[in-house]
């Protein structure tokens, strides 16, 4: 399956907030979670809007996406610290 990995602009910016080496590794995760989405769902956590996300847990960050398997798109709408 090929999908588009998109990412919601406080992600890219939470992402260019850290230390290099954790950059790296979120990006290697988030090319990974791309190639297949349904492999990295850790559990799902309900949005207001009504939408339900998938979120992973990797290395101390959740990482919040949602599948959108029409539109071939792997949205991410935002990482946080796993802990916070």
């Amino acid at each position: 399956m090929n999908y588009r990995l998109l990412l919601d602009i406080e992600v890219v910016e939470f992402i260019a907030s850290l230390p290099r080496r954790e950059q790296i590794r979120l990006r290697k995760r988030l090319g990974e979670i791309q190639a297949t989405p349904t492999r990295f769902a850790d559990f799902r956590e309900p949005e207001p809007d009504g939408r339900t996300l998938d979120v992973h847990i990797h290395r101390g960050f959740a990482i919040y996406y949602w599948d959108d398997f029409a539109d071939r798109h792997i949205k991410v709408f935002r990482i946080r610290r796993a802990d916070a």
